[in-house]
Parts: structure tokens; C-alpha cells; sequence
């Protein structure tokens, strides 16, 4: 049995030569670094994938964002009909070729993709792309003239390449139809496709100027594991740490990493959460809490419903790791996300921390628990005036130190009146409304 390659072109980012229709809006430099990130995101896919071989036909030098156990093979100097055919002439077949222009591939897709190839019992598969061109290619053996007299970069470039194909005698296989990133339309549209990627951070980073989302970070006593948290920010997300009474140094050392520190001297997450708040200035406002049980990195995974406007609340429901949450803190939040399907008919399985709306929203809601019962109060007003309320699994980890309102037998307790409080307020508004 033949070995399967996976061949990309590429490339090398470098400020006026990479992703040029971007300019403008974005200076050349900017367009390098949404091309360097594109090209890192689509790398990874392909590192992940089934593949035998992983061949990069490169213009340019290897940088950083090349992963290990990648072929590297120069492209040939001429057409890019001529290098796509040299570089075919390289890798052989059956294989898969793509460019660095839809970093949302997958290695599922990519593996998809491959077996169609392989297994379909066509000569060749095709992936066009929205614009009219192709984003992937691939052939059981490659072919000489695969690629002679194809137009590129016309909005028939697919039609005429498909053609060719068929002009060679070969069965052709339709692949998935992508978007490709050539100009800021596609650019933003990707970030909203593929949320967590390093593309979706590199596009929010510089087209949207301003920090599209301020991100609310309680802490009290939590030097520790600030800086972690603080050094993991997406592009585009400002975190305002609240500090709370801290007496450690997490307000300077937060400071002096560059977060903005507003400081809440009246004790309660709910009092540092608004204080927050109050602050921002982003359309979209994340909390999270600060003491690395969660990813900064997920949050654009999280905010991406609210931002594209297909929700009014998103919460990041916890996927804890072993030891991440004690047995009875799974079984209150099993319990409280009944509750909140009881009284206000949003479907959640856990009131978690990591959660984003829009700022003017949230001050409209009226959230008055300024303790513990902070996070069930919002989901609970939400869904009671009907927000669209969704919910992303996100990574959970053991924090760095004790919980303070879990971790002591008080704060437990302050927690769990704090809920009953809320939950019942939540019962007889939905039983004056019944009437």
C-alpha cells in the first residue's frame, strides 16, 4: 500500500509579501501576522492528521511556526501553475494538497479528505472554495499537466482546474466547499467561523482596534497563579483584575503585568464582579475567575456566540479534570442547573464561572447579590426575561490555592444561602407570572 502525503504551499510571513489583499485596512505588518498565524493554525491541522508524510513546498525560510517531523522542499522559481506541478512532482502519490488560506481545517477534514482520495475509486478530488477558487487538491498519482494553463486567482479558477482534471481523463470527487481568507470580509468572517484559533486572535487583535471584550478577573489573594492568567489573554480581551482585599501583592503584581486593577474594598464575588463591571467599556464583558482553573484561552470560544450576536449569555460549562471539583460541589451544581431549567427554562448543566454578555445588558439586568449568589442571580434573571442562554464546554483544572468560598466551612455555608436566596426570589417571580 502506497503512503498518503499531506502537502501544503507556503509562504513564509514577511510584512509585504503575505496576505497583501488585506492591505488595507491592515498595514503589511499586520497582514504578516494574520498570515503567520493562518499558516500556524493550518500546520497544526496537518501535524494532527493521518498522513504519512507531512511535506511543506515552502517560498521563503522556515520559521518558528513550523512544527517538528515536517518535509521541507523548496519551492521552484516560475508560475504557481509550475510550482504546484513541481512540487507534485516531489510528494508523488496518493495524496491531499492545500494552502495556507483555511486555517479552520481540521484534522478530521483533512483525514475526510484523504479518504476520498484513497477510497473513493476517483482519479482526483477537488475542494472549491466560496470566491470560485480551490482550497484543496488531491490526486491518487500525480499528473504532469495537471495544472497547465489553469487560470489563478480568477473567480473561475475551480471551474477551469476542475475541467483540467476531467481534460486528463481523470474521475474527479467533490470536496467540502471553504471560505479561503483573502481580504478583512473573509478575515472576520473566519474569526467568527473558528473562534479559537490563532487566526481568529491574530484578526480580532487588529482589526477591531479597541479590546472587543473586557474581561472581569475577581481575586483576593491570588499572586500566585495571576500571572499565569494574565500572560494566556487572547488578543483583543483586557482584563480587569478587581481586587478584593488582597493582601498578598495581586493588585501590584497585576499592575505591573499590565492589567487594568480596580480595587473593591467591600468583600463578596458579587460586589468584586460588578465593581468589574462598572469599569469596562468593552460592547462585551467575560468573567472568569483568576486562580488558573480555567484557560484564558477559551474564552473566545465562550464570547463568540454573544459577539456574533446568536446569544445574550454563553457560559462556559465546566469539563473538570480528575480532583478539579469536589464530589459535593458537582452535585450542588447538578442540583442548581436543575433548578434554573425549573424556574426560568434555560437548559444548563452548570452555573460555571466563565460566562460573557453584553455589557448594557448586563447593567440592565438588575443583578443585586453582591456575595455568592452572584453567578445564579444572572442566569436566573436572564432566563426569566428571556435571553438567549447558551453553553460551550470549556477545560477545568485544579486551582492554584483554596477556594475561599468552597474552601472553608463559612464560605460554604454563606454560598449556600446565597443560592436558596436566589432560587427563591427566581420561584415566585415565575409564580407571579404564572397568575
Amino acid at each position: 500500500m502506497q503512503r498518503t502525503h499531506l502537502l501544503i504551499l507556503a509562504k513564509a510571513p514577511f510584512p509585504g509579501r503575505s496576505k497583501t489583499r488585506l492591505t488595507p485596512p491592515l498595514t503589511p505588518a499586520e497582514a504578516a501576522a494574520v498570515a503567520e498565524a493562518a499558516l500556524a493554525d493550518t500546520l497544526e491541522a496537518v501535524a494532527a492528521c493521518g498522513a504519512d508524510r507531512r511535506i511543506v513546498a515552502l517560498d521563503g525560510e522556515p520559521g518558528p511556526w513550523l512544527p517538528e517531523g515536517f518535509e521541507v522542499v523548496k519551492q521552484v522559481d516560475g508560475t504557481f501553475n509550475e510550482r504546484l506541478a513541481a512540487a507534485w512532482g516531489h510528494a508523488g502519490g496518493p495524496g491531499l494538497q492545500i494552502g495556507m488560506d483555511t486555517p479552520q481545517v481540521t484534522p478530521g477534514l483533512l483525514d475526510a479528505a484523504l479518504e476520498v482520495v484513497t477510497g473513493s475509486g476517483c482519479d482526483a478530488a477537488l475542494g472549491l472554495a466560496e470566491d470560485g477558487g480551490w482550497w484543496a487538491l488531491g490526486m491518487v498519482r500525480p499528473h504532469p499537466e495537471a495544472f497547465r494553463d489553469v487560470p489563478m486567482s480568477e473567480s473561475d479558477t475551480g471551474l477551469m482546474q476542475h475541467k483540467q482534471l476531467q481534460a486528463l481523463g481523470l474521475a474527479v470527487a467533490d470536496l467540502p466547499v471553504l471560505r479561503d481568507l483573502d481580504d478583512a470580509e473573509d478575515a472576520r468572517a473566519l474569526a467568527r467561523l473558528a473562534p479559537r484559533t490563532r487566526t481568529a486572535a491574530a484578526v480580532r487583535a487588529v482589526l477591531d482596534g479597541a479590546a472587543a471584550v473586557d474581561v472581569v478577573l475577581p481575586v483576593l489573594n491570588e499572586r500566585d497563579a495571576i500571572g499565569w492568567v494574565l500572560e494566556r489573554m487572547p488578543p483583543g480581551y483586557r482584563p480587569i483584575v478587581v481586587d478584593n482585599g488582597s493582601d498578598d501583592g495581586s493588585a501590584e503584581l497585576a499592575a505591573g503585568l499590565g492589567a487594568e486593577v480596580v480595587r473593591e474594598p467591600r468583600r463578596g464575588f458579587g460586589a468584586a464582579c460588578f465593581a468589574g463591571l462598572a469599569a469596562a467599556t468593552a460592547p462585551v464583558v467575560a468573567f472568569m475567575d483568576c486562580d488558573a482553573s480555567l484557560d484564558p484561552a477559551d474564552l473566545p470560544g465562550v464570547c463568540e456566540p454573544v459577539i456574533a450576536g446568536e446569544a445574550d449569555l454563553a457560559l462556559g460549562a465546566r469539563d473538570a479534570e480528575a480532583g478539579a471539583l469536589a464530589p459535593h460541589n458537582r452535585i450542588a451544581n447538578r442540583y442548581l442547573a436543575r433548578q434554573v431549567r425549573r424556574h426560568c427554562g434555560a437548559h444548563v448543566t452548570d452555573i460555571g464561572p466563565m460566562r460573557a454578555a453584553r455589557r448594557e445588558s448586563l447593567l440592565g439586568l438588575g443583578i443585586a447579590d453582591r456575595r455568592s449568589g452572584w453567578p445564579l442571580e444572572m442566569v436566573l434573571r436572564a432566563g426569566l426575561d428571556g435571553w438567549r442562554i447558551t453553553e460551550l464546554q470549556v477545560p477545568y483544572r485544579a486551582r492554584v490555592g483554596r477556594s475561599k468560598v468552597t474552601g472553608t466551612l463559612g464560605g460554604t455555608l454563606r454560598a449556600v444561602k446565597d443560592m436558596r436566596a436566589q432560587l427563591a426570589r427566581a420561584r415566585n417571580a415565575a409564580m407571579r407570572s404564572d397568575e
